[in-house]
């Protein structure tokens, strides 16, 4: 049987998504590497430590048994210190690889750009999809099925997020249920919103409060790059302190948690939304304006982007929470984006020789391909490594869908946003307008 860290090494190689299927099929009795895929992509499994501690390999253990090891960690049992030190000594009881294969289990990221799709395609069902509830781009045959009067908010230009309030504690995610680590900031706002009144005193419910995160300093909200430059620390374990004290949070929905593992709420949105109140100014319930038909939402539409924001999300106040893409939430944007991911690097030349000089991006499927240069920092140029950003997904701002001279799909004046650090798959061929 093959070694689990070779198997990887030999997923990185290649960024095909058949080969990649190939290879895990080729390899489909081999409990050892499904288990590791399964404790590194579960979003419901997290291990709550970001450093990797010092340690030296002086062993040969079992890398199976090093897994049920985890457990202590992803429930709990130790933290802080004892977790470190407990983490310290399963890495030093293995081979250099079998380390190295743990350490990619606590980074949550196998680096080998498989997903959690492609590995269900050979297991089926192994990983259940981190639930997030998102909006389908606007058709007019969703427009004719919407429920009137309907509400419309601002589409925030952050990162979306989970505030998960459970027996008494809060933990947050990213959309597809990284960890981010938000250093407590939050944490009593949260609670408090989670509280309900009994007869007995106060509660506090088990639940999920979805919505956008985004940074302020004292001249008011950061762009989007360098909003979300600062909320990616807090998935890569390096938010300072004054940089958590920027956060502020907007929330749209409320889920009680058994509904929300279950990925279905049978409470309407209106019903949903009255349970956010507000608590404090970093925590803020979404702003919305009732809307009787089209003409008004058209025209809200409108006074939005003149005040320079994205667009609008249009909302069923009947609808249901799924944890899918659903049609009774609808975007409206004034420009063109996509997320995209990286299948390669592009070498600069003249002034930006030995740095990065465009990002080779796909779409899921692999039918539309595109050069990203524009919008690259100087900065991004000379930190970008290929080994760390291929793989990753990128979002994209276009003008328009065209043919390029090979006669390709792909897009016209492509501009970089940022690495999606909360993405894991990029929009196909179809969803890209």
């Amino acid at each position: 049987m093959r070694d689990v860290y070779d198997i990887l090494q030999d997923l990185a190689s290649n960024n095909s998504r058949n080969y990649k299927i190939q290879v895990l099929q080729d390899n489909y009795n081999n409990n050892v590497l499904k288990t590791v895929i399964f404790n590194a992509l579960d979003p419901f499994t997290q291990y709550y430590i970001k450093k990797i501690p010092e340690y030296k390999s002086r062993g040969n253990g079992c890398l199976m048994k090093a897994m049920r090891e985890l457990f202590l960690l992803s429930n709990r049992d130790k933290t802080g210190n004892a977790g470190i030190e407990h983490l310290t000594q399963i890495l030093s009881n293995l081979s250099p690889t079998n380390a190295k294969v743990i350490e990619l289990i606590i980074a949550k990221d196998l680096k080998c750009g498989v997903s959690i799709s492609t590995v269900n395609k050979v297991w089926t069902d192994l990983i259940k999809e981190y639930p997030v509830m998102l909006c389908s781009k606007f058709e007019q045959r969703l427009i004719d099925k919407m429920e009137w009067p309907a509400y419309v908010q601002m589409k925030m230009d952050g990162m979306r997020f989970n505030a998960i309030v459970l027996d008494g504690k809060v933990e947050y995610r990213s959309r597809n249920g990284k960890e981010l680590n938000l250093l407590g900031y939050l944490d009593d706002t949260f609670i408090k919103m989670a509280s309900v009144i009994t007869a007995t005193g106060s509660i506090t419910v088990d639940c999920v409060f979805d919505g956008e995160l985004l940074v302020e300093d004292e001249n008011g909200l950061l762009d989007r790059q360098t909003g979300n430059g600062i909320l990616s620390k807090a998935i890569k374990g390096t938010l300072s302190d004054k940089e958590a004290s920027m956060i502020i949070a907007t929330i749209w929905d409320f889920i009680p948690y058994m509904y929300f593992i279950d990925g279905y709420c049978p409470m309407d949105y209106l019903t949903r939304m009255n349970r956010i109140e507000y608590v404090d100014e970093k925590v803020r319930p979404v702003s919305f304006t009732k809307a009787f038909n089209i003409d008004d939402v058209n025209r809200i539409f409108q006074e939005y982007l003149a005040q320079g924001e994205e667009g609008i999300i249009l909302k069923n106040a009947n609808s249901y929470w799924e944890g899918k893409r659903v049609k009774h939430q609808i975007k409206f944007k004034g420009e063109l984006d996509c997320d995209l991911k990286i299948v390669g690097v592009q070498p600069g030349t003249g002034k930006y020789e030995g740095q990065v000089g465009a990002l080779i991006c796909e779409s899921s499927d692999g039918i539309l391909k595109v050069n990203v240069g524009s919008g690259l920092t100087d900065e991004n140029r000379e930190t970008f490594k290929a080994e760390d950003i291929i793989g990753k997904i990128v979002a994209v701002r276009y003008n328009a869908r065209i043919k390029n001279k090979d006669g390709d799909e792909s897009l016209f004046l492509p501009i970089f946003i940022e690495i999606r650090e909360d993405k894991d798959q990029a929009d196909s061929n179809g969803d890209i307008k």
